[in-house]
């Protein structure tokens, strides 16, 4: 299911877009949510308790109790994937946005048109995230499994543990990780160790020596790739 969060402090600015929206998904047969916030702080609290995981955020940039791009600030500590659509009168936060890696910016008054065709291109690019899967042979049984779905892999000699994220868990198959980098390439795929491959979307939080991803899992980030490591993750970070 696709989850979309609107936060906007105007109540009539806020009811057209989660409307326009609504109506997208229906008259697209989109499986999706929308969530109305007319607080920026309530938005925030909600990313924070890591209960939903929104795909795209729509967030008016001046609002009374926190400017959106503070907010926006403070999500990405959270979320380094969520597509966030900026809403505003004025052009001159343009370029901050570029700080947030921001997907596209709205200026109010709002036209139907424009932000369907921002919903279109959004959508898009996370249904193409959503339809990278694998294909695997463990137990005997080929199975196909969603990128999406895979928190991380480690790796114990020719044994491979395939890590998902729902409830962790684990499919194991009998291969080295090298050969299943060749078999099963993914721009999302991000080698911290000789013994792990960690799914970009989940990493909560990067460091020199280690990542912590949305699970609480640590996983250590080795000398011998801590350079690669960097610049893969600021790649995609710029570019997803």
């Amino acid at each position: 299911m696709l989850i979309i969060g609107v936060c906007d402090d105007n109540h009539a600015d806020r009811a057209q877009i989660c409307n326009t929206i609504e109506n997208y998904l229906q008259n697209q047969r989109i499986n999706g949510k929308v969530l109305p916030y007319d607080r920026a702080e309530k938005l925030n609290s909600a990313i924070e308790s890591k209960k939903i995981i929104f795909d795209i955020l729509f967030m008016d940039i001046i609002m009374d109790d926190m400017n959106g791009l503070t907010c926006a600030r403070m999500i990405r500590q959270q979320d380094k994937l969520v597509n966030i659509v900026f809403l505003t009168s004025s052009t001159d936060y343009v370029y901050e946005g570029y700080e947030v890696n921001a997907a596209a910016y709205l200026l109010k008054p709002l036209e139907g048109q424009k932000l369907v065709a921002v919903l279109d291109k959004t959508i898009a690019k996370i249904e193409d995230i959503w339809k990278e899967s694998i294909a695997i042979t463990s137990g005997g049984v080929i199975k196909r499994i969603l990128i999406k779905d895979i928190l991380f892999l480690e790796s114990q000699k020719n044994r491979v543990e395939i890590v998902l994220a729902q409830a962790g868990q684990r499919v194991v198959i009998y291969t080295t990780l090298d050969e299943f980098m060749e078999q099963h390439q993914s721009k999302m795929w991000i080698r911290h160790h000789k013994s792990y491959i960690v799914n970009f979307i989940y990493i909560e939080q990067y460091a020199n020596d280690k990542c912590v991803l949305r699970d609480g899992t640590i996983i250590p980030i080795s000398r011998t790739y801590k350079n690669k490591v960097r610049e893969n993750f600021f790649t995609l970070l710029h570019n997803c």
